[in-house]
């Protein structure tokens, strides 16, 4: 027997079907609505960082360090030679030293690790200088500053809680520096990346070693990190490449 369905149920059924097609076109405007006031929201974000961009704000030049006759031009750290706070306020006051290094202290603060090592410690550029005749301190361009970051981060979060304080003994080197003194053609120095350094406490060798390899095998990779270790404790840090050496 055939079924036919009444009038009354073709009402309903198109009833139901009207008021699904009316829900879901609800549904999609309010989903466009959406969509359309977190893209306006996000070019608005966009437009207000390129109308007002991060400007760099001037701050008082820090203390000067009275310079005396005999105020110590270099000193001695586990027999590595390194200059002074005092050498590095002679260089300030050379040129627009001063300035240039304001404006650096401001950048790595900006990012969080202005507090990591003293600022000036990264612009040795080695503990030979004497030996090649060129200045102990350099300053990079602006354009390398932030290749530092990520290595400050690594002594900040991995380094120092694993050995201790640490003192920089090579950072920032200019291209002539790094060709007089023996320097890789690539080395990280040169892009303001890589940090030579010796812990203040008192290691061997055989001590430190298996300290810095398990810093690199726990987080060289993901942080792109080089682990150079030299002669007697000195070692290299920077985060332009993971390998070791």
């Amino acid at each position: 027997m055939d079924i036919k369905e009444s009038p009354d149920h073709e009402f309903v059924d198109i009833h139901i079907e009207r008021r699904r097609v009316i829900w879901i076109s609800a549904l999609v405007l309010a989903c466009s609505l959406a969509l359309i006031v977190l893209t306006v929201e996000k070019v608005r974000e966009l437009a207000e960082r390129v109308v007002r961009p991060v400007e760099y704000i001037p701050v008082p030049e820090p203390e000067r360090i009275p310079i005396t006759p005999e105020t110590p031009m270099v000193f001695k750290i586990k027999g590595y030679p390194a200059a002074s706070v005092g050498a590095f306020e002679k260089f300030l006051d050379e040129g627009n030293n001063r300035e240039q290094f304001v404006k650096l202290k401001f950048f790595l603060d900006t990012k969080g690790v202005g507090d990591v090592l003293p600022a000036f410690v990264l612009l040795r550029q080695g503990s030979d200088w004497q030996k090649v005749g060129e200045p102990p301190f350099a300053i990079p361009p602006e354009r390398n500053w932030k290749t530092m970051v990520n290595t400050l981060q690594v002594i900040k979060n991995f380094v120092v809680p694993e050995i201790g304080p640490v003192v920089v003994l090579s950072g920032w080197r200019t291209s002539k520096y790094n060709a007089k003194a023996g320097g890789a053609r690539s080395s990280k120095h040169l892009h303001f990346c890589g940090l030579d350094m010796i812990p203040e406490a008192d290691y061997t060798r055989s001590e430190l070693l298996p300290k810095l390899r398990k810093i690199h095998q726990r987080h060289g990779r993901k942080w792109r990190m080089g682990l150079g270790i030299y002669s007697g404790i000195r070692f290299h840090v920077d985060t332009c490449g993971y390998r070791r050496w």
